[in-house]
């Protein structure tokens, strides 16, 4: 079963590396790829870059490496693109996790989910930085756990506008999904992803957990995160490879 792990706003593949390398060792053949214009990739102008640009990232990797019986895991804003991407992709998907990510309806935004006040202090923050064109990550020490953020704060890159604006439209007339899991990190309080999860939880195809933990449990407890990653795959009967 491969494993496709997809990153959050602001990130790139370094994010999901320690989680990653985990997974690997118990056998497990696992993709972390960063989404054009973060990271490496941050040479790509931000105004070519949206939230379809990622949602194809991922699709392509599923179709290019011609990859099934895939696990998408989206952390944070990566909840947008593993919804996108399984929605174009749909037959090459056996479960999607979202580790305190974004869950779209039709038609929604990220802006959308995480409310009016967010987004416009995304809008301003832009508007400084560079005309509007991409938003600079903040500060974040409520979301973060102090040792981690101080490592990898020099990590992060801008992340492109039209990424957080941009609704997620669906391809099909009447989207179905795999089965899907919402692990919420409770100790981030508040913050968008608790009425995520009071919304998709006891939902009808989706199962639900938390996490003790902070927004950035990705980075700050990997081993974690790659047990509960291993653990929904083998509740899946989704085999390794």
């Amino acid at each position: 079963m491969p494993i496709v792990l997809v990153h959050g706003a602001w990130c790139g593949s370094w994010s999901w590396r320690a989680a990653a390398d985990l997974l690997r060792a118990r056998g497990h053949n696992v993709y972390a790829p960063t989404l054009t214009g973060l990271a490496e990739r941050a040479h790509v102008a931000p105004e070519h870059v949206s939230l379809s640009s990622h949602i194809e990232d991922i699709a392509g990797l599923l179709r290019y490496e011609n990859l099934t019986d895939v696990l998408l895991v989206g952390h944070s804003y990566g909840g947008m693109v593993i919804t996108g991407a399984a929605d174009r992709e749909p037959a090459r998907v056996a479960g999607m996790i979202y580790i305190d990510a974004f869950a779209p309806e039709n038609g929604q935004s990220l802006w959308d989910l995480a409310g009016e006040q967010s987004a416009a202090a995304q809008r301003a923050a832009a508007l400084a930085h560079d005309g509007g064109k991409s938003v600079p990550r903040p500060p974040a020490p409520a979301n973060s756990a102090p040792a981690s953020a101080a490592r990898f704060q020099p990590m992060f890159t801008p992340q492109p506008i039209g990424t957080l604006s941009e609704p997620f439209i669906s391809a099909r007339a009447a989207p179905s999904w795999p089965p899907r899991h919402y692990v919420l990190c409770k100790a981030y309080n508040p913050s968008p992803f608790h009425a995520i999860a009071a919304r998709v939880r006891g939902a009808a195809g989706w199962s639900y957990s938390e996490f003790d933990a902070l927004h950035d449990v990705v980075r700050a407890a990997p081993a974690m995160v790659a047990d509960r990653i291993a653990a929904q795959a083998e509740l899946w009967n989704i085999p390794k490879g």
